[in-house]
């Protein structure tokens, strides 16, 4: 019996489900996709149908890209030896695919949920867990209901933990995840206003982040973020086991709790702090993750490897020994600067985070390269504002750029900063910030998606 996903176990899996199966060679799956053009030999492409792309008209591209199977809505005319399956809806019958090969390979599964620090949090969680058991994780921002399926496609039955992001822009999306993967370990990081365009208010995003911890059964565990009052209020109602973590947590008689303390910024090359799980359980961990903004993300990794059995000491030494760098990368910047290449994305937590560890490195001009934040509906004008204001505290020089980076300078300039700068463009606002760094500058790039600020960094990095 192979260890990995067959498209003899897709067609069989798919067949039980009442679907219109077209087999072909029972040969391995090693992998999934939704873009023929990301289609790799060996995988399984999904046809997902899309507002402006329907991915059941480039079904033939993602075969002659190599895909051994195909999920799609409608039935293509030449398959070649490609196992085929035709549903009413592609996204229910690769999340009921998914769920199948999951249960088939019965792994421990950790979902991790959160506004911001997910991939982080599961790239260290992987990585510490797999000090000690076969882990497998889901890659890149495999995390929607489109897209975790696809992440489940890589499990292997020879694994003994999976460790999957689990992300959210509509209401009941976790809860979904949930059924397909079937969580033991459940992690909320945090709240934030991520989305609120979509849900309408940060009520309801935490009601959909917190359905994981809401959703687990009594013998799984939820590990859960204490310093969010809303996480920490919906600790007690949960029926399953709880861990908690934070700089300063209240005990509970029953919870299990991890501390810490102590911190210390090694700047851009990491970080060092004190965890505790109780009277004579202190250790320290050594982060390659630079910012206090990070420690969530090394906290839940412990966690979750106490909740699956690791020793608390292990999982600490773990950390240490990993090379996981989370989002952000650090490049070699023009005229001697370092560059904070921190552009994936921005939510109000995600750049306070970001302007912390621009503010810890204290030894040359720090200067801030703001975007845009997006999705943040009617808090959009005030968030922006408490962005300007906060950057005063943290940055040197500041430059912003359209019609959100005005309100970020004023705001900026009423704090009290007297270096902030607004452009009409983020090529004007990148030329500015290049002609005031210099040797030992440290240049935070920060913003939203949407402001392909990948176009500007050429501008600032050192050239060859």
């Amino acid at each position: 019996m192979s260890d990995t996903l067959t498209t003899g176990f897709v067609a069989e899996a798919m067949r039980a489900k009442g679907y219109d199966v077209r087999p072909g060679p029972d040969v391995p799956v090693t992998g999934g996709a939704a873009d023929s053009r990301n289609v790799m030999p060996g995988d399984l492409f999904t046809a997902f149908p899309g507002e402006n792309v329907d991915g059941n008209d480039y079904v033939p591209a993602a075969i002659a890209n190599g895909a051994v199977a195909v999920i799609c809505e409608r039935a293509p005319e030449d398959v070649g030896d490609c196992t085929v399956v035709v549903a009413p809806n592609a996204t229910r019958a690769v999340g009921e695919l998914a769920h199948a090969w999951r249960m088939e390979c019965n792994p421990k599964v950790v979902g991790i949920t959160g506004t911001v620090g997910k991939t982080t949090a599961k790239e260290m969680t992987a990585a510490v867990l797999a000090a000690q058991f076969r882990t497998h994780k889901s890659e890149g921002n495999f995390n929607s209901r489109e897209g975790l399926p696809l992440a489940l496609m890589s499990l292997r039955r020879d694994h003994e933990v999976s460790v999957l992001e689990m992300g959210m822009d509509s209401a009941g999306e976790i809860v979904e995840l949930c059924e397909i993967a079937r969580p033991d370990v459940g992690v909320v990081l945090n709240i934030g206003l991520t989305h609120v365009s979509k849900l309408g208010s940060i009520e309801a995003i935490a009601r959909e982040k917190l359905s994981l911890a809401r959703w687990l059964p009594e013998k799984a565990t939820a590990i859960l973020n204490l310093e969010d009052p809303r996480i920490a209020d919906a600790a007690h109602e949960l029926r399953c086991r709880v861990i908690g973590f934070g700089q300063a947590v209240a005990h509970r008689e029953g919870r299990m709790e991890l501390t810490y303390g102590e911190y210390t910024s090694e700047r851009l090359a990491g970080s060092r702090f004190w965890v505790s799980a109780g009277p004579n359980s202190n250790y320290r961990v050594d982060s390659p993750l630079p910012g206090e903004h990070t420690v969530p993300a090394v906290l839940t990794a412990l966690c979750a490897g106490m909740a699956l059995g690791m020793r608390l000491v292990d999982a600490c030494n773990a950390v240490g020994k990993t090379n996981v760098s989370g989002r952000s990368r650090t490049l070699a910047g023009i005229n001697g600067s370092t560059v904070i290449d921190d552009r994936y994305n921005a939510s109000p937590a995600s750049v306070a985070g970001a302007l912390r560890l621009l503010r810890e490195n204290r030894n040359g001009t720090r200067i801030a390269l703001l975007g845009k934040m997006a999705e943040l509906g009617d808090f959009e004008r005030e968030e922006h504002k408490r962005m300007g204001t906060m950057a005063k505290t943290c940055a040197d020089i500041l430059a912003s750029f359209g019609p959100l980076g005005r309100i970020i300078i004023d705001a900026a300039v009423v704090a009290g900063m007297t270096d902030a700068h607004w452009f009409e463009t983020k090529e004007e606002a990148s030329a500015y910030v290049a002609s005031r760094a210099t040797e030992g500058s440290t240049i935070l790039v920060k913003g939203s998606r949407s402001e392909a600020l990948e176009t500007i960094l050429p501008l600032l990095e050192a050239k060859p």
